[in-house]
């Protein structure tokens, strides 16, 4: 009788290490797995699948239905991108089809003889110019677009000198923001602030931001540059009390305007190109509502 209490404890001991051993091998198999979906799912292209460490039917069962999302997944993920590729191209060539014509309208347009037309044929010539110079813009926004998200292009990055770049820029458009009457407040720190950047590209992603602040602002505009670690980080702030956090949370969509600016000429472009060209550089723009203030952050 002794013998048999020990044989079934034994057995019992057995019984216990076995699924002690056994959930100690599915948990470490769980987290292999857990962790290598999550690496998979950061790189869909590498067209890998998940394998199951130890042996398991309902997990291999489970693996073969996760693997089989994760390939309609990647097989949408790489439809959507050639679907984008190809949404570019078309917009790169139908705008460069455009630009040639809408530049010899304009041009036909300025050489009119204003002065044999009566003043109401005069005011019809001056809207048909303004309409036709917006055009021309949205053709040249679409063109820069597609060029600047494609996978060819690639910035020339060079030591820029962002400081220098920043009060430049904010000069050249002076005039339009004291003709808006703002209240311009400018913090550049003094002396040179080197960055890794494309100087073209990083002037255009200024003027965007400049531009919007001329459709968006009240009465009040702060620029500011600082250093913090070994990056630029530049702000610009401005007040915009009529503007939701949900519409700002949506000014870097393609075509998206605010209401506040739907009759001033906005293509709702210009915040979208300036977030591609400064991701290209391998920075970042983001944007926040705070309060009554609007602020863009770009950090290089």
């Amino acid at each position: 009788m002794e013998s048999l209490l020990y044989f079934v404890l034994g057995l019992l001991s057995l019984t216990s290490l076995y699924f002690f051993l056994r959930c100690r091998t599915m948990a470490g198999a769980v987290r292999r797995t857990n962790r290598a979906l999550k690496e998979i799912s950061g790189e869909l292209e590498a067209n890998r699948v998940l394998k199951l460490p130890a042996p398991d039917r309902e997990m291999e069962e489970l693996l073969v239905t996760i693997n089989e999302a994760l390939r309609k997944i990647r097989e949408q993920h790489l439809e959507y991108a050639k679907r984008e590729q190809e949404f570019q191209r078309q917009i790169e060539n139908i705008s460069h089809d455009l630009r040639t014509p809408l530049t010899s309208m304009i041009g036909y347009l300025d050489i009119m003889d204003k002065t044999a037309l009566d003043p109401e044929d005069r005011e019809a010539l001056e809207v048909v110019k303004r309409k036709a110079r917006f055009l021309q813009q949205l053709v040249g926004q679409f063109y820069e677009l597609s060029r600047f998200s494609g996978e060819d292009y690639t910035p020339r990055v060079e030591h820029v000198d962002i400081a220098r770049l920043l009060r430049e820029t904010i000069v050249d458009y002076y005039p339009e923001l004291t003709a808006r009457n703002l209240l311009v407040d400018i913090n550049i720190m003094e002396g040179p602030v080197n960055v890794r950047a494309d100087k073209d590209g990083l002037e255009r992603v200024f003027q965007n931001l400049l531009q919007n602040v001329c459709r968006y602002a009240g009465r009040e505009l702060s620029v500011r540059l600082d250093r913090e670690g070994g990056r630029a980080v530049i702000s610009f702030t401005n007040d915009a009390e009529g503007m939701s956090e949900e519409t700002a949370g949506r000014l870097f969509e393609r075509f998206y305007t605010a209401d506040s600016s739907r009759n001033q000429g906005s293509t709702g472009l210009g915040l979208t190109i300036a977030k591609c060209l400064t991701e290209k550089m391998g920075g970042t723009l983001t944007v926040a509502k705070e309060g009554k203030y609007l602020k863009f952050i770009l950090t290089l």
